[in-house]
């Protein structure tokens, strides 16, 4: 190294306030390090004031001392310019001891401005502008340090940016994580999306959040979750399912951001009349199940200045991923708590059944066998002869005791329906109602000769027994008809009396009167193989009796389809 390199390294050291630049790593966030960057950089290079604009995710910008005329235009057209040619530098950046300046004379004492880049690891990440003193001039060593200051600067900036990046993908980690957990913990839904909408809306730093579900009967979109100030003026309130951004979102099926509602024609202001909320900016997401959108996530009036951003976006697309499987996973809980409460239903009205069925029947003749019996023994002594005609009486007895018995356990489970099939099964369910009951029973399955799926079988001979039991108590038929045949890719199945009819609306809206769910658990077995059952009758004209109508579709009933039962959507 030469004299005259080493008397230069030496200057340069002398005005390079490392010690000062050091501080500058201890700032963790954009907001505090460009102006205490910015206030560097003026003290080194003499200037009265300047502006620091850091290009990254989102431009930040520092400004110091008084800029104003000419000094302000010049700033605001050179980092307007490097913002534009951003791109074209990336690939390009200026080395830092070669780093290119413009020094531009201001009108009257204004001073001279200072034009510089600032420099990232591998590309232009912004603009330095300097206020300096009239006719000031850049020596080689202050060019140098320039260039040092911008580099480092440049980097320090880039490593402040990712480092809050990191910050805010691990506060999301933590927010999937705590969903997580709840999900697998918890089944209070409500609770559990409201602590969710709630966390969505902290991490977004947005105001307030909602989610919407639709119902596709009334083709609305229900407010069911809402956080913020007006939740309890929104909740459960409803609007039309293409009404506002939320409802172009579920009618589109595709993610929206607006920060500007009052320049987009697809803003709804109904909502903010109804509830006094002043609407600014919205993010909105399709929350949907298996390609189908079930819902909304919204969150509204984002706090910070640049509105919502990309990276908010991905963080509610996967809230509102999180927020669907929560829903559905709740839904079959409580499909599954209903049908357990609809077994255990089914269960005590079949108890309760047969403790009717052997206390009046079976029972009864059982207890007139025994009393014959000690009649019989006292004839013996007192009156033989008469014997034979009580052993006659007794056997009728003992035999319908037998009938009925045996009756009672083909109703309870048919081994037949099992080992043949359903249409030998309800053959011969029909000889016994014949030899039991005081109406005539018909059977015609001749449109049927396939084979039926044991589940399906077993659920439409339950129905077959349902409707023979309401004809048996009420209908005082005369005659009843079994039918199955095939229709339009359906099994039919037709059970029809010429009894009394009776107000389908009258006994299906007094049930949480009433202990007994016939239709109600017709309905339920029928659903539970896909299958529709209609029920025609009429108090008014009761000469027509009652027709039951089961259809089940051929891809369900047949034995080779599925063995277990698809449950319809909720």
């Amino acid at each position: 190294m030469t004299d005259k390199e080493s008397v230069f390294q030496r200057q340069i050291a002398d005005i390079t306030p490392f010690d000062q630049f050091l501080e500058l790593i201890a700032y963790q966030d954009l907001d505090n390090l460009l102006p205490e960057a910015l206030s560097l950089l003026m003290r080194v290079l003499d200037a009265s004031g300047g502006s620091l604009l850091y290009i990254g995710q989102s431009p930040a910008r520092a400004c110091q001392g008084v800029l104003k005329g000419s000094a302000a235009e010049r700033i605001r057209r050179w980092e307007e310019s490097l913002i534009r040619q951003q791109n074209n530098l990336a690939n390009h950046p200026p080395s830092f001891d070669k780093l290119p300046f413009t020094l531009h004379s201001l009108p009257g004492d204004e001073g001279t401005l200072l034009n510089a880049p600032l420099i990232a690891t591998k590309r232009v990440a912004g603009a330095i502008s300097l206020l300096c003193p009239p006719n000031y001039e850049l020596n080689p060593v202050q060019h140098q340090l320039l260039g040092r200051l911008s580099k480092g600067i440049g980097d320090l900036a880039e490593l402040v940016e990712t480092l809050s990046l990191t910050e805010q993908r691990l506060s999301q980690l933590g927010l999937f994580y705590q969903m997580s957990q709840a999900l697998v913990s918890t089944f209070d839904l409500p609770q559990l999306l409201q602590d969710t909408m709630q966390l969505a809306a902290s991490v977004i730093n947005a105001a307030a959040s909602t989610l919407m579900l639709i119902d596709e009967e009334q083709e609305e979109l229900v407010f069911w979750v809402v956080h913020g100030t007006k939740r309890a003026l929104l909740r459960s309130q409803r609007i039309s399912v293409d009404e506002g951004v939320a409802g172009w979102v579920a009618t589109h099926g595709e993610p929206l951001i607006v920060n500007d509602v009052a320049v987009d024609s697809r803003f709804s202001r109904r909502v903010d009349a109804r509830t006094g909320f002043l609407t600014q900016s919205i993010l909105a997401v399709p929350m949907q199940l298996r390609g189908k959108t079930i819902g909304v996530l919204e969150v509204l009036n984002k706090y910070d200045e640049e509105g919502f951003d990309q990276e908010d976006l991905r963080l509610l697309l996967a809230l509102a991923a999180e927020a669907a499987i929560a829903i559905e996973n709740a839904r079959l809980v409580q499909a599954l708590r209903e049908e357990r409460d609809g077994i255990l239903s089914a269960q005590e009205k079949v108890r309760r059944e047969l403790n009717r069925k052997l206390h009046d029947g079976t029972v009864q003749l059982l207890a007139a066998i025994a009393m014959s019996i000690d009649h019989v023994e006292r004839l013996l002594q007192l009156k033989p002869d008469a014997v034979y005609s009580e052993l006659e009486a007794l056997r009728k007895l003992t035999r319908q005791a037998t009938r009925e018995a045996r009756m009672l356990l083909f109703e309870l489970r048919p081994i037949i329906l099992e080992s043949q099939g359903l249409v030998p099964a309800l053959q011969r369910y029909v000889e016994r109602l014949e030899h039991n009951e005081p109406f005539h029973v018909y059977f015609d399955a001749e449109g049927w000769d396939k084979p039926v799926d044991q589940q399906v079988a077993g659920a439409i001979f339950s129905i077959v027994q349902e409707a023979v039991n309401n004809t048996r108590k009420h209908a005082k038929a005369n005659n009843l008809w079994i039918r199955l045949r095939e229709a339009d890719n359906h099994l039919v199945v037709h059970v029809e009396d010429d009894g009394l009819g009776f107000d389908k609306a009258s006994v299906e809206g007094e049930y949480d009167q009433q202990t007994s769910f016939g239709l109600l658990n017709m309905r339920e077995r029928a659903a539970l193989i896909e299958g529709i059952l209609t029920i025609e009758s009429s108090e008014v004209m009761p000469e027509q009796g009652t027709l039951v109508t089961l259809r089940v579709p051929l891809s369900r009933a047949m034995a080779d389809g599925p063995s277990i039962p698809r449950r319809s959507e909720l």
